[in-house]
């Protein structure tokens, strides 16, 4: 049987020119993609009340999460700053849930973007609310409107990781971010960071966690390195 990837989707919140007040629950089509390229089946874990999240990681084999608005940082004891954007608590909460959950039924997660963002988070760590002002780097974050797809900003990763199995000591991928990872929470190890020292990736082999800051579903379809992470991260199962 092909492993299930739930997969956390994310929502409309306000009112949109396409759906008015007709509230969607979505997920970009590159997450499904890659996920069944590499040979498992994606469900979309609608968001909803964190006491079913138990439920939902009880009916899938591992857990994906996604990329999209910034991590409130209520989750660890900070208020917003004024850089900080939209905050979507009744997703944080449902999302905080499911990796509590796939943890505690030692069922392997991969987070993307926000959803290394959200690992961090939930399992004691802090993030950056906006790198511009609190890291002051030189270097770009975001690369819009260069295309989705494209490789432009350097990571180093760590010897005995898996990033550096996969793209070796450094490499190229994409980057769409402002928040990052400020400490990392307990037992995630950080594997790959940019030329300015963000982080770029965390691992955790004995929970069965992979997290990236960049996006390697938008570069998996002509990327056989970001491809290799989905088939890494469902060989974990």
């Amino acid at each position: 049987m092909q492993p299930i990837i739930g997969i956390g989707t994310n929502h409309l919140i306000r009112p949109s020119d396409h759906f008015d007040d007709n509230y969607v629950d979505y997920t970009q089509k590159n997450y499904v993609a890659a996920v069944t390229a590499a040979g498992a089946l994606p469900v979309l874990l609608p968001i909803g009340d964190p006491t079913l999240a138990d439920t939902y990681i009880g009916h899938v084999d591992a857990l994906l999460l996604t990329g999209g608005q910034d991590v409130s940082p209520r989750l660890y004891g900070e208020d917003p700053l004024p850089q900080n954007g939209l905050n979507d608590w009744q997703r944080d909460q449902f999302e905080s849930a499911l990796i509590k959950g796939a943890v505690a039924a030692h069922k392997p997660i991969l987070g993307i973007c926000r959803g290394l963002q959200i690992i961090n988070a939930t399992l004691g760590g802090t993030n950056f609310q906006d790198l511009a002002t609190q890291v002051n780097t030189p270097i770009g974050h975001n690369q819009y409107p260069t295309a989705w797809g494209t490789p432009t900003q350097k990571i180093m990763t760590t010897p005995d990781s898996l990033l550096n199995e996969i793209w070796g000591d450094t490499g190229f991928v994409n980057t769409f971010h402002h928040q990052a990872v400020a400490t990392p929470a307990p037992g995630l190890t950080v594997t790959a960071t940019a030329s300015d020292g963000v982080v770029e990736a965390m691992e955790d082999s004995r929970r069965k966690i992979i997290a990236v800051q960049f996006h390697p579903e938008m570069m998996a379809e002509t990327n056989p390195k970001a491809a290799k992470l989905f088939a890494a991260f469902i060989a974990r199962i």
